[in-house]
């Protein structure tokens, strides 16, 4: 049996697309959509406009993998400038207030590199976060007495910070944070701790857990190669090469036919308890992902909860 994503009626995988300045994360969404002739195609970690680098791009089935690959850390390259601070805690917001203070570099170096590790920080209130049912960039708009736009307090973690240029007032810097922290929210911290105020003026996203911006595709270039065969492209990566960072269990045609129907044998119970596994574990016939076990450690054998999200044909 070819498994070749083109080989069946649709495209079923993930794209690594650069998106480019200027455009949404749902923009790229909807050229995606028409590249592929699919309606069935989504994204993990939305870009803001300003922002450009890597965004995964979901087709077909894999659309339901989002949930589980939500969560990987992230890299990003930034700069900022020191001096301002804007409402967005980006140069796309309106100016609040500008300063001319000098920066000692040995300070500057010192505090970059303290704002590494578990940190809590303010959630930039020009956010897609919800607070009792309300998005912060709601509240942000219709409040305007507002003098600092910091939102709640969030624990976030940096790490692997580099300084990659100081040209003042611009630096350029590079690091690793986990789900849910807010590069603006690194940006305010520092310009807050050198008391000079600073705001982010480019972003680039690097990486997505194991997927680099280095194997990606524009747009554009994609257009150019649609339609083509997919497969073996670093661009375009199946379920089953997506997930392999992920734990994964392969079944005997017996156990892939049970799943399919809900099931789940005393044997495959045994097999999984034996793995030690936690979490989401990824179950395929051969390269097919046939379907994803919810499985908790304390589970009896038969009380494996089977959480038919996906079911490959």
């Amino acid at each position: 049996m070819n498994s070749s994503p083109l080989h069946t009626n649709k495209l079923n995988g993930i794209f690594l697309i650069h998106k480019e300045t200027g455009v949404t994360s749902h923009d790229v969404v909807f050229g995606l959509r028409k590249i592929v002739k699919d309606k069935q195609v989504g994204h993990i970690g939305t870009l803001d406009p300003l922002a450009d680098g890597l965004l995964v791009c979901l087709v077909g089935e894999s659309v339901k993998l989002s949930d589980y690959l939500m969560g990987a850390d992230k890299r990003y390259q930034l700069t900022l400038k020191l001096g301002v601070d804007t409402d967005t805690w980006d140069i796309t917001g309106k100016v609040l207030k500008t300063s001319g203070k000098t920066v000692d570099l040995e300070l500057l170096r010192k505090t970059i590199f303290e704002l590494s590790g578990d940190q809590i920080f303010p959630i930039p209130m020009y956010s897609a976060k919800k607070v009792n049912g309300q998005k912060l960039y709601d509240i942000a708009r219709s409040d305007n007495s507002m003098d600092n736009f910091e939102g709640p307090p969030k624990e976030m973690k940096f790490w692997d910070v580099k300084i990659l240029n100081i040209n003042l007032p611009e630096i350029t810097v590079e690091f690793w944070c986990s789900k849910g922290s807010f590069v603006r929210s690194w940006i305010h911290c520092l310009g807050k701790q050198l008391g000079t105020g600073a705001t982010m003026t480019q972003l680039r996203r690097l990486d997505i857990g194991s997927y680099s911006l280095n194997n990606s595709v524009t747009l554009n270039n994609l257009r150019q190669k649609l339609p083509v065969d997919v497969q073996g492209k670093s661009y375009f990566l199946t379920p089953w090469q997506a997930l392999q960072s992920y734990q994964t269990l392969t079944l005997d045609f017996a156990e892939a036919n049970k799943l399919r129907s809900g099931l789940v044998s005393y044997a495959l119970a045994d097999r999984i308890l034996k793995l030690k596994c936690s979490g989401s574990l990824f179950c395929f016939l051969e390269t097919n992902l046939v379907a994803i076990l919810n499985v908790d450690t304390s589970f009896a054998p038969a009380k494996i909860s089977v959480n038919r999200v996906f079911v490959a044909p």
